[in-house]
């Protein structure tokens, strides 16, 4: 391998083999790419979306709400499954999005300890405004795949993620 083509992750593997021969770090040419690739798009997006003051959780819950389809709401439970936050996460969360004017929360009208969250026209004007910019990310993530290697690499993940 020429030195550009090793990797932080080659250097890792390569270290551990030499610094303690019993552990199998092979797996992690894989996994450690994954967490690296991961951190790399998440920090390409939290860049999009700095100037309008949204972390990348607060824009996943406002895109998860509008993907919902009208009316755009959804509960904080049906939200956490979705977005994968805490419960105390979520929460504030919603807090934060609600302080924005980018939605509104609601009580059930037959429990008041269930509500929902709903998109506001703020909250939706603000991701029809940057929802394609955030799929234009992922396609430049994945720009130096063919789309066999895509779709390769898709069912590779979807069997690992199981």
């Amino acid at each position: 391998m020429t030195r550009q083509q090793i990797d932080v992750v080659d250097s890792l593997v390569a270290d551990w083999r030499r610094e303690n021969a019993r552990l199998r770090p092979e797996a992690m040419q894989v996994v450690g790419r994954i967490i690296r690739l991961g951190r790399l798009y998440q920090d390409n997006v939290s860049a999009l979306l700095r100037p309008y003051g949204l972390s990348y959780s607060d824009f996943d819950v406002l895109a998860t709400l509008r993907r919902s389809g009208a009316p755009f709401e959804l509960t904080p439970t049906d939200l956490q499954q979705s977005v994968l936050l805490t419960s105390g996460a979520m929460t504030a969360c919603l807090r934060r999005l609600e302080e924005a004017q980018l939605i509104t929360r609601r009580a059930d009208a037959e429990d008041g300890r269930r509500s929902s969250a709903r998109l506001s026209k703020r909250g939706q004007t603000l991701v029809e405004k940057l929802i394609d910019r955030r799929f234009a990310l992922a396609a430049e993530a994945i720009a130096g795949l063919n789309q066999k290697q895509a779709d390769e690499l898709t069912a590779l993940l979807r069997k690992l993620a199981r």
